[in-house]
């Protein structure tokens, strides 16, 4: 079965943003709804154990639809065989097995075992190479945790995944300081296979930063998880400053406004720096 190609070699490029709710996917649709502009929506394994996939599955469909929107739904982290066996059930577009803090071969395996599993049902896989780390470990921990280009070149020869995120020095988290990103390994990957690339760890990289991954048309996913949080805390808190969140008269359609109008902005804002990348 030939497997629902939304990312490849010659796809466009996708910020994706995880939700855990269908509000929190309606401010994202919305966001890109505005700038026209195709999105993945992604769900932890925590977010997706609480989900009801199937309703969740139908309102994505049905609200994308209607907003004239393309959006992809994606796993994202995960390990757990019966979340994977869910999602796919579902009519999740693409799942994402994380072993790589396994040993190489181990993390070909299951990856491939994983493949084997969703390429059946027409589902995309990506996997991970190197260790994407936590923004609290220090510079040398994350040194450590680098893709190895000898490490890439023998895992795609040996796996069916369909994309790949390369630690290239990001991390999941607040940065503390300016990450040192290895753009050299998003090139040498280029050379050894088109294979779709994908960057975790986006929030708090700079403006600057997201055009120069970009600029490299292998990296086809972008991952913002961190920065959807902070904005429905920012929405919150805004709520609350205009007093909305006062016993006496309090207002829950006037919070959820505000939190749906914070997640909004902070998508438009990423999904607008690829309007500069269009224009080169």
């Amino acid at each position: 079965m030939t497997t629902r190609k939304y990312l490849s070699p010659d796809s466009g490029q996708f910020f994706a943003f995880n939700v855990w709710d269908i509000a929190s996917a309606q401010a994202v649709i919305d966001a890109a709804s505005n700038k026209g502009r195709a999105i993945i929506l992604q769900t932890s394994m925590k977010a997706f154990s609480r989900l009801q996939k199937n309703e969740f599955r139908t309102f994505i469909t049905q609200y994308a639809a209607r907003t004239g929107t393309r959006v992809y739904l994606h796993l994202d982290h995960c390990r757990k065989q019966e979340l994977f066996e869910e999602a796919i059930e579902a009519g999740w577009d693409s799942v994402m097995i994380d072993v790589s803090d396994r040993p190489l071969e181990e993390n070909i395996r299951k990856t491939n075992e994983i493949c084997e599993l969703a390429h059946a049902r027409n589902v995309l896989v990506e996997s991970e190479i190197g260790h994407v780390g936590t923004a609290g470990d220090d510079k040398a921990a994350l040194q450590e945790l680098l893709a190895k280009r000898e490490d890439i070149e023998y895992f795609i020869k040996h796996t069916d995944a369909d994309s790949l995120a390369v630690a290239i020095g990001t991390a999941h988290g607040l940065y503390h300081g300016v990450p040192h990103l290895h753009y050299e390994l998003l090139e040498e990957t280029g050379a050894i296979s088109d294979i779709p690339l994908v960057i975790h760890g986006g929030t708090g990289l700079s403006d600057d930063t997201f055009r120069k991954l970009l600029a490299h048309r292998n990296v086809k996913k972008i991952n913002i998880s961190t920065a959807v949080k902070q904005a429905y805390l920012s929405g919150i808190l805004k709520a609350q400053e205009e007093g909305r969140c006062a016993a006496a008269g309090f207002d829950p359609l006037a919070v959820t406004g505000s939190i749906h109008e914070s997640i909004q902005m902070m998508v438009t804002h990423y999904l607008s720096l690829q309007d500069m990348e269009d224009s080169l």
